[in-house]
């Protein structure tokens, strides 16, 4: 990357003199410059090492508990057009006692970070592709659920498993005060039935695409973040998103660094009232 570059604001908030803006300092030194090397600019073929990221861009968390999500191919399909999702998508903030089904769960899940398909590349390793679009099909992404209100599963912290489409038990009793103080005590936390933790393991993508790939994991969320909508919005269920969240409270409950792997978006899931 070029040296450093510090550039004046044209717009947004008058800043005092001399103070320099984290923001556009990173913005700048992580633009594309035609001088900048080829392979950065457009990069090639799959090296090895990044095929072999590309084929385990997920964790599994192996002494957890899992529970098996109803098989997608078994679940009933939508009745609702696609423009009509579209055209209905809103956030929705009045969340009902009703349970959600595992049955919705499960399809919120599939499609919006599930396995969809997959390719065998040259080198015989099975890359699976998902539902959500991602920078170089590395996938940053991890999903956590605080589960209140899902008919039968017991309240708790799970994990989405994505090449087993499975929950997997991180904490076994009812998050409800730890989402309350990681979410900035909104009261969302109290009411949806279930609290989806969106996290970016970084080096997954800025192995491939160096300090630039930051912008590629928060694309790669705002991607999965819509699909998590329109899913919802298909199943006629409730669904806000948000950013309130103190970063390090969270990362504490969901016992992760904040630095390889952070905290990145919340959504609020559940019936409508």
């Amino acid at each position: 990357m070029p040296g450093i570059i510090v550039q004046p604001a044209v717009l947004g908030p008058k800043k005092e003199r001399g103070s320099i803006s984290i923001s556009e300092l990173y913005h700048e030194n992580t633009k594309l410059q035609p001088d900048l090397p080829a392979e950065m600019l457009a990069p090639g073929a799959y090296t090895d090492s990044e095929v072999q990221a590309m084929a385990r861009g997920y964790k599994k968390y192996r002494l957890a508990r899992q529970f098996p999500l109803p098989a997608i191919e078994n679940l009933p399909k939508d009745d609702r057009t696609f423009d009509d999702v579209i055209n209905s998508r809103r956030s929705v903030r009045d969340f009902g006692n009703e349970k959600m089904s595992l049955n919705e769960l499960s399809k919120i899940l599939h499609q919006s970070y599930g396995i969809t398909g997959e390719i065998t590349h040259p080198d015989g390793n099975t890359l699976h592709l998902r539902a959500s679009p991602s920078g170089g099909a590395l996938y940053p992404a991890e999903i956590y659920l605080g589960i209140r209100n899902v008919e039968g599963v017991a309240p708790g912290l799970y994990h989405y498993n994505v090449p087993d489409h499975a929950l997997e038990l991180l904490i076994p009793r009812d998050p409800t005060e730890q989402l309350h103080e990681a979410c900035c005590q909104q009261e969302y936390t109290k009411k949806a039935a279930v609290v989806v933790f969106i996290s970016g393991v970084l080096q997954r993508t800025k192995r491939k695409y160096g300090e630039r790939g930051y912008r590629y994991v928060l694309l790669d969320v705002g991607h999965l973040g819509q699909n998590i909508y329109l899913s919802c919005t298909s199943l006629n269920l409730a669904i806000m998103t948000t950013c309130g969240f103190f970063d390090d409270l969270a990362n504490r409950l969901l016992n992760i660094d904040g630095i390889c792997e952070t905290t990145l978006y919340v959504a609020f899931i559940g019936k409508q009232e």
